[in-house]
């Protein structure tokens, strides 16, 4: 799959390791006995990276490569960069916790007391992915760029779900830091949090002030950081068994050894379409593909000032109510994380073993069925908004050998995102899910043209405004 191996690196042995390649080490390495719902708190500095170029290079090989030839390609191409980008990473002893499309979260979980050496290793290592990963040129003509964030902090894991599926997201400050870092950063740039610029070796660490921003630019570091990768390394999952791990293993977890009850729970956290190629001892290359599909981003917007437990008790009781709604109308949750002050869901209809012909209105119905839930039955919500689009898109496994993730990129997964932010508290749709979905025209208003950042002509966008009864009666 053009993933990037370290020196020495074996494939994992057991389907354990196989599972825990698509979770990270905050859950691999959770706590088995806590009741669900969870919040933990704990300290940790935050890097996101942000790639720039993959929409238009997915659209190039869309356009340009022969069928089944394109998907196989752009695979290699995604999975050289961004394995190389993740190697730096792992090998500094991150943890990827979500890679969100065209962009990839990491932690590193240490004492309070440890942040500002880490905050100076999380900044060497994104100076290094700069310099090696900064722009990379694409044998279609794209150039991919990559632009980093950094912050660190108070956080809270947070474990929500059911008996059926389970899902993690990690809140606190440090998390809206981190974005609103990398929204300031420009590509080939590194950009410090006010927080983390208030917590590091400041006499390390050489920067430009940005104006009217509290956050810094990042040049350069002046010394070697003193933080051990090595012991911090051993120190995780000393809890679980683990096979002979060697130097050259740039992820503990690859080395999990077979426990049926470990198993079970990471089980939870995987799609059932990776888990079937799983058991069944396929190639997760078998799952990348360019596919029409139809996307739906929910997001929940909190009121404010609610409490860490608070806002567990609300997501957990969203994600079980979307969850159930999504399964229903025959899609996917594909991952939950916490963006611009609120937590989104990115679901997906259409997949393997999931193809209908009218997923475009099932997809709209379970749109409209989630909104109405969250509306009446989550009193803590300020907003929630629900952006809907359908299009050709590619789904794969995207990441690295030992840390990776079935995820979704196009420029129709970016106008979904779009649509449910510059469209608060509505369903909203493009022409294609209107057109695709065969319902009658009563059911959606045009809605107001505005400029979305990075879409282009997204054409005629709608409200979806169905009746509840008349829409079950259409699709029964």
């Amino acid at each position: 799959m053009g993933w990037i191996k370290g020196e020495g690196e074996i494939e994992a042995s057991y389907k354990i390791s196989k599972i825990a390649a698509h979770v990270p080490d905050l859950v691999v390495y959770s706590t088995l006995t806590n009741d669900i719902p969870y919040a933990e708190n704990f300290h940790g500095v935050l890097l996101f990276a942000d790639v720039s170029g993959f929409t238009n290079l997915t659209e190039k090989f869309c356009l340009s490569c022969k069928k089944g030839y394109g998907a196989d390609e752009l695979t290699r191409t995604l999975n050289s960069y961004i394995g190389e980008i993740v190697s730096h990473i792992l090998d500094n002893g991150g943890d990827i916790l979500n890679y969100a499309g065209d962009a990839i979260l990491a932690l590193w979980t240490v004492e309070r007391v440890q942040l500002s050496e880490v905050i100076s290793l999380v900044v060497k290592c994104s100076l290094n992915i700069q310099d090696q990963c900064g722009v990379r040129e694409t044998g279609v003509g794209c150039q991919l760029k990559v632009k980093i964030g950094i912050s660190a902090g108070k956080l809270s894991k947070v474990i929500v779900g059911d008996e059926i599926s389970q899902y993690f997201v990690v809140i606190g400050r440090a998390v809206d830091e981190v974005r609103l870092a990398e929204g300031l950063a420009v590509a080939s740039t590194i950009i410090l949090s006010p927080n983390a610029w208030e917590l590091c070796e400041r006499d390390n660490i050489a920067i430009d002030p940005i104006e009217n921003e509290r956050a810094v630019k990042v040049r350069y570091i002046k010394r070697e950081p003193s933080f051990s990768v090595e012991k911090y390394q051993d120190s995780i999952g000393t809890s679980v068994e683990h096979e002979k791990v060697t130097r050259d293993c740039v992820r503990k977890a690859s080395r999990l050894m077979p426990n049926a009850q470990l198993e079970k729970t990471l089980r939870k956290y995987v799609m059932k379409t990776v888990l079937q190629k799983i058991d069944d001892d396929q190639p997760l290359e078998y799952l990348s593909e360019m596919r029409p599909a139809t996307i739906v981003f929910v997001n929940m917007q909190f009121k404010g000032g609610e409490s860490d437990q608070d806002q567990c008790m609300t997501i957990h009781h969203a994600a079980i109510g979307i969850g159930q709604q999504i399964v229903k109308h025959h899609g996917r949750v594909n991952k939950v994380f916490m963006f611009d002050k609120g937590c989104t869901f990115l679901c997906l209809f259409g997949l393997p073993g999931d193809k209908r012909e009218d997923e475009s209105a099932h997809a709209l119905q379970a749109a409209y069925g989630v909104h109405d839930l969250c509306q009446k039955e989550i009193r803590s919500l300020k907003t929630v908004s629900v952006g809907v689009t359908t299009g050709p898109v590619f789904c794969g496994v995207v990441g690295h050998p030992v840390r990776h993730e079935y995820t979704v990129i196009g420029r129709k997964v970016n106008l979904a995102a779009r649509l449910m932010m510059h469209y608060p508290g509505v369903v909203s749709c493009d022409s294609e899910t209107c057109y695709y979905s065969k319902l009658p025209a009563f059911y959606f208003n045009e809605l107001p043209k505005k400029a979305m950042k990075g879409v282009k002509n997204p054409g005629v966008l709608y409200q979806f405004m169905a009746n509840k009864h008349q829409m079950y009666d259409h699709l029964m």
